[in-house]
């Protein structure tokens, strides 16, 4: 009886690796941890070979738990991180390390192919403006300093199609959602842009060929069978980018659906069957999953990851007799009134992308006094991230595709108060999925599921994994205060932003 599905979902600090029953169950799940290499200034790259580990890891971890359970395994579904470079030759081996969609070395030249081919025409074609966060411009950037490179690689892929080769050996192919957050497809017709392409100075041989998120991509070979404990033979599903496969596991399969992550990046996110771009170019499209389905959301850059490098940066102070990390970040941001008595954070830890599109932004803390607590810090990290996502929303509610309440994930969402934060800021009810941190494997799942004939479609596969656990609604108090907030939040980048130009140009 094969009656089990297999979930790999590879981050930006590790791969999960997740075992479902056909009834959407949560059977068993394991996490495995890796590092991110920064060699210089804007630099963000990772080993493939570390991915590969960690998958075989995790999946060694969660067999162990259930013996008997490879032989039960009716597909394995990929889903990662996207708009990186893997650059592979033909075995699929890399021949470099890989940048990962948070290495930002290629601003000139996204400025550079943005003023070549004209920006809007690039959104207009893409679904993207030119950035350094996508393969594009990575691409180019790797073509000018490192050619020799360029010239022993055969494809650039994807983390999950890099690792989907290694399962199943088959190289060069990618999904449509991992294609779309490249940078170099055309959204209309769903096939790689020359002109695009061109603009990049990019040869064409380097980009894989496109199936469907369902397609069964290979099966399970001898050697990563041995390496993973996966039965020889086992179907592989391609399955999709993170941000795909965390549309799906939200349970956002049909039009005028919507969701939102909060992760290390967050996003809010709604669903359409046409192809519809911004036409000021602040929010960016998407394939879906499922065929025809163009997901349009708007990304912050720096969201769970700044309460991260707050907590290590600045930390928690004393945690109470068996308070866990989160309890503690909780209790500490309760300690301070909505608004931080006066003090706001930007969250371009990492420069920002919708709806302000500056790679060069820098965080900052406005209004610091000595009067700020380590708890007004706090709140205003999370505050922070609240008020630049309210400017995402913003865009959605002036094109009239704001949703009355909005589906949400992720692991920020075990923030408690950082949940009635957002659900104030964004002064909607938050319907908080029973499965904050397994979205995305359900999303690879449902597509695995589908793609070996478990579910006719995802939409069947949907009520099954995308549960809703708890609501939260927005505190009039608070929502009438971040209102007030917002534009004064949305007017300080336009004032910095010539200053945050001047100091990435003192950095080393």
């Amino acid at each position: 009886m094969t009656d089990l599905l297999l979930a790999h979902d590879v981050g930006t600090t590790g791969a999960k690796t997740t075992l479902f029953d056909s009834s959407g169950a949560l059977v068993a799940s394991s996490f495995a941890p890796y590092p991110t290499h920064r060699p210089g200034p804007g630099a963000e790259e990772q080993d493939p070979n570390d991915w590969w580990e960690a998958v075989c890891r995790g999946t060694r971890a969660v067999l162990s738990e259930h013996p008997g359970a490879s032989g039960r395994i009716a597909a394995v579904g990929m889903c990662a991180m996207m708009n990186g470079c893997v650059l592979v030759d033909t075995t699929g081996a890399h021949v470099r390390p890989a940048l990962i969609h948070a290495d930002i070395r290629s601003a000139e030249a996204a400025q550079r192919i943005a003023a070549d081919v004209g920006w809007r025409r690039a959104y207009q074609l893409s679904g993207h403006r030119v950035a350094p966060y996508y393969t594009l411009a990575k691409l180019a950037w790797l073509s000018e300093h490192e050619p020799a490179t360029m010239r022993r690689a055969r494809w650039c892929v994807q983390a999950k199609d890099c690792l989907a080769s290694r399962l199943t050996g088959v190289v060069g192919v990618t999904d449509p959602s991992d294609a779309s957050l490249t940078g170099m497809l055309n959204m209309a017709s769903g096939r790689w842009s020359d002109e695009l392409i061109g603009a990049g100075r990019i040869e064409r041989r380097l980009l894989p060929d496109i199936v469907p998120s369902t397609a069964v991509v290979g099966h399970v070979t001898q050697r990563a069978a041995a390496e993973t404990g996966l039965l020889k033979g086992t179907p592989v599903v391609l399955g999709g980018g993170d941000g795909a496969c965390a549309t799906a596991g939200a349970g956002a399969v049909r039009p005028g659906d919507a969701y939102h992550y909060l992760g290390g990046t967050s996003w809010i996110a709604s669903l359409s069957a046409r192809y519809v771009p911004d036409s000021a170019a602040r929010v960016s499209v998407l394939l879906g999953l499922a065929p025809g389905m163009y997901v349009t959301y708007g990304t912050v850059q720096t969201a769970s990851a700044a309460v991260d490098w707050f907590r290590s940066a600045i930390g928690v102070g004393e945690r109470e007799p068996g308070e866990d990390e989160h309890a503690a970040l909780d209790r500490l941001v309760a300690g301070s009134p909505p608004g931080a008595n006066g003090l706001m954070f930007l969250p371009y830890l990492q420069g920002e992308r919708a709806p302000i599109w500056d790679p060069h932004a820098r965080g900052a803390f406005i209004g610091l006094t000595p009067a700020h607590t380590r708890a007004d810090l706090a709140r205003a990290v999370m505050e922070g991230v609240a008020l630049a996502l309210t400017s995402v929303l913003a865009v959605f509610e002036e094109k009239g595709a704001a949703p009355g309440a909005i589906r949400v994930l992720g692991g920020g969402m075990r923030y408690a108060v950082w949940r009635g934060i957002l659900a104030s800021a964004y002064n909607r009810p938050l319907h908080v999925l029973t499965r904050l941190l397994q979205a995305t494997s359900s999303g690879a799942a449902m597509a695995a599921g589908v793609g070996v004939g478990l579910y006719p479609d995802l939409a069947a596969a949907a009520p099954l994994f995308a549960a809703v656990g708890s609501h939260e609604t927005p505190d009039p108090g608070a929502a009438a205060l971040y209102a007030r907030l917002a534009p004064f939040y949305r007017s300080l980048h336009p004032a910095l932003a010539e200053r945050f130009v001047a100091l990435s140009a003192l950095a080393p």
